[in-house]
C-alpha cells in the first residue's frame, strides 16, 4: 500500500512539474508575442527607451535605497536596515526588475532583426547589454546564456561566469556600433524619446558605455588597456546634451520621478530618507553649491547664541524653492535637551546630515530631542523639494552622462591607458558638467580649494582620490554606478566613517542570489555559487573585483 501511496505521489509531482513548466512556457511565450508583435518598431523604440531607463534608475535609489545608502548618499531616518548593510545578508530579488526589462529588449531585437532594421537593432542592443551589465555588476555570474529561454524549452539555465558575459557585452556594443553605422532605415524622431532620432548621439551612448565596461574589467580582462584607447579616441558623450537621460513626467505616477510626492508623500517615506553627514559634510567642505539643490535647510537648526533663539531665516535654492529656519538655543537646563546635549555635533549651520551607519540611535542624532513620531528630526535636513517634486527638467532618469564620461578618461589617463590626454583637464571638466547637469555652475577659485585642487605633482593615488571624490558626486542618485564604482577602486575612502569606523559592518561586495534561484534553479544556482569563495554571501568577491 505504501508503494502505490508513494507512486501516486511521483506520478502527482510529475504532472504538476510538466504543468509548471508548460505553464513557464506559455508564459514566457505570451511576453515574448505581446513584446513584439503587437507594435510597431517606433512604439517598441520609446517603450524600451523609457523602460529601460526607469529600471536602472529605480535601481540606483530613487526607488530601492539600499545602494544609495550603501554609498553614503543618504541614510534612514529610523532603525534603518539600509544604514547598517543589512538588507545585504539575505537574498535579493532584483535581478529579476532587470531580467524581465530584458525580455522585452530581447522580443524588440528579435523582431527588427527580421526586419532587417539594423538601426533599432543596434539601439536595442545598447540597452541589452546595459541591463545584463547591471545585473552582472550586482550579482556576478548570471545565465547571460540560457536565462530566458524558457520557451524554448530551458527552463533550468545555467549560470555564465562573469569573465566570459564581459567579453560579450562588450562585443554586443561594438556590434551595435557596426548596425548603426550600417543602418539605412530612419529612426522616428517622435518615438526615440532619448535622442529624437539622432543616430550619432546613440553612438555616442554606445561607446560611452563600452569605455565603462572597460574600466571596469581592465584589471582582469586581456586586452582591456589596449581596447580602452582605442575607445577614448571614438565619438564619446561630451556634453550634456548628449547624456543619455530621459526626463520624468507628471499626471501619471508610472512616469513621475520615484521620489516625488506622488510616489513618496513628504510626510510619509521621504521623511525617512535624509542626507548623509557624508554628503553634506563634503559638499560644505568644498563650498559646492549642489548642496543647496539636494539638501534643505533645518527646520530647527541649533546655536549657542542665545539671541538667536527663535529667529527664523528664509532660504532660496538655486531650483526657486524657499525655506524657512528658526534657530533654536541650545539650552542645556532643558531636561529633555540636556539628555540629548552629546549628540549634537552640528551647530551654527543650516545643513547637517546623518552620521552614517546609526541604527537603534537614528532618532537622536544631533541632539534631535523634540520629534512627534519616528519620521521626524529637525536637526537633520531633508532632501530638498525639488527632490519631492513628480517631474522637473533637472529630474532624470540618467544611464551614462558626460560627467562620468570625463572622470573615466582622467582616471585612464592617470593609469597610463591612453596618451595624449590631460588627467587634470578631464577632471576639471568632468566637474563642471556634473554641476551644470544641475542647473549651478562652477564656483570661481573651486579648484584653488585643498579638498578640491588637483594634485598635479602627487601621487597616483592621490590623483585617483580626487577623480573619484568628484565622480562620486557626480554619480548621485544613481547608486547602481557609483556602488560598483565605490566597490572597484575604493574612492572616495568614506568607509569607516561615522559609526561604521568600529569596525562592526563590512562594506558588501554583491547581491545574494534571489531565494527562487535555490528552490527552481538548485543545480545551477550550486554551481555557481561554488565558484565564489565565501559562497551566496555579500562578502564573496566576484571576478571583476578579484
Amino acid at each position: 500500500m505504501k508503494k502505490q501511496i508513494s507512486i501516486i505521489l511521483l506520478l502527482s509531482l510529475f504532472v504538476m512539474t510538466a504543468c509548471e513548466k508548460q505553464l513557464l512556457r506559455q508564459d514566457e511565450i505570451l511576453q515574448k508575442r505581446d513584446a513584439a508583435e503587437s507594435a510597431t518598431p517606433s512604439l517598441l523604440l520609446s517603450s524600451v527607451i523609457q523602460k529601460s531607463a526607469f529600471t536602472y534608475q529605480a535601481e540606483g535609489g530613487t526607488s530601492n535605497k539600499m545602494l544609495a545608502t550603501a554609498v553614503q548618499f543618504m541614510q534612514g531616518n529610523r532603525n534603518s536596515d539600509d544604514n547598517i548593510y543589512k538588507n545585504f545578508l539575505k537574498p535579493n530579488s532584483d535581478l529579476y526588475a532587470f531580467t524581465a526589462q530584458i525580455k522585452l529588449v530581447q522580443a524588440s531585437i528579435d523582431d527588427v532583426h527580421k526586419k532587417g532594421l539594423k538601426n533599432y537593432e543596434g539601439i536595442f542592443t545598447i540597452f541589452k547589454t546595459l541591463l545584463w551589465a547591471t545585473a552582472t555588476d550586482l550579482y556576478g555570474d548570471i545565465y547571460y546564456t540560457e536565462g530566458l529561454h524558457g520557451q524554448d524549452g530551458i527552463l533550468f539555465p545555467k549560470f555564465d561566469e562573469q569573465k566570459t558575459i564581459y567579453p560579450s557585452l562588450i562585443q554586443n556594443l561594438k556590434d551595435a556600433d557596426v548596425l548603426l553605422t550600417e543602418g539605412t532605415e530612419e529612426i522616428d524622431q517622435t518615438y526615440d524619446i532619448l535622442y529624437g532620432g539622432n543616430k550619432s548621439k546613440w553612438i555616442k551612448f554606445s561607446n560611452s558605455l563600452r569605455l565603462r565596461l572597460l574600466m571596469k574589467s581592465a584589471k582582469n580582462l586581456p586586452g582591456a588597456a589596449a581596447e580602452i584607447a582605442t575607445v577614448a579616441a571614438l565619438p564619446l558623450i561630451t556634453s550634456n546634451d548628449e547624456n543619455a537621460a530621459i526626463e520624468y513626467k507628471s499626471g501619471d505616477i508610472t512616469y513621475a520621478w520615484p521620489m516625488g510626492s506622488s510616489n513618496m508623500p513628504f510626510q510619509q517615506n521621504y521623511l525617512i530618507m535624509r542626507p548623509s553627514k557624508t554628503l553634506v559634510d563634503t559638499l560644505k567642505a568644498l563650498g559646492d553649491n549642489r548642496l543647496q539643490v539636494w539638501c534643505a535647510p533645518l527646520e530647527k537648526p541649533w546655536t549657542p547664541d542665545k539671541s538667536q533663539d527663535g529667529v527664523n531665516v528664509t532660504t532660496t535654492d538655486p531650483s526657486g524653492f524657499s525655506y524657512v529656519s528658526t534657530w533654536e538655543y541650545i539650552d542645556r537646563s532643558n531636561p529633555l535637551l540636556n539628555n540629548e546635549a552629546e549628540h549634537i555635533v552640528d551647530s551654527l549651520t543650516l545643513y547637517a546630515g546623518y552620521q552614517v551607519g546609526m541604527y537603534a540611535d537614528v532618532l537622536y542624532a544631533n541632539g534631535s530631542y523634540d520629534f512627534p513620531d519616528t519620521k521626524w528630526n529637525y536637526k537633520i535636513s531633508t532632501f530638498s523639494k525639488l527632490l519631492n517634486q513628480d517631474a522637473h527638467p533637472l529630474l532624470k532618469a540618467t544611464m551614462i552622462q558626460a560627467d562620468e564620461v570625463h572622470f573615466l578618461l582622467a582616471e585612464a589617463s592617470v593609469k597610463g591607458y591612453i596618451a595624449g590626454a590631460s588627467a587634470e583637464a578631464l577632471y576639471k571638466k568632468g566637474v563642471e558638467l556634473a554641476m551644470n547637469r544641475w542647473g549651478v555652475s562652477l564656483p570661481e577659485g573651486y579648484f584653488n580649494s585643498a579638498v578640491a585642487k588637483y594634485p598635479s605633482s602627487g601621487s597616483n593615488d592621490q590623483k585617483l582620490a580626487m577623480i573619484g571624490l568628484q565622480k562620486w558626486l557626480g554619480l548621485f542618485m544613481m547608486g547602481t554606478e557609483a556602488y560598483t564604482d565605490l566597490r572597484r577602486t575604493g574612492y572616495p575612502a568614506i568607509l569607516k566613517n561615522g559609526q561604521l569606523s568600529k569596525g562592526l559592518y563590512q562594506f558588501p561586495l554583491r547581491l545574494r542570489y534571489p531565494e527562487t534561484e535555490m528552490a527552481n534553479n538548485a543545480e545551477n544556482y550550486t554551481t555557481a555559487v561554488s565558484r565564489l569563495d565565501k559562497a551566496d554571501n555579500e562578502q564573496s568577491k566576484m571576478w571583476l573585483i578579484q
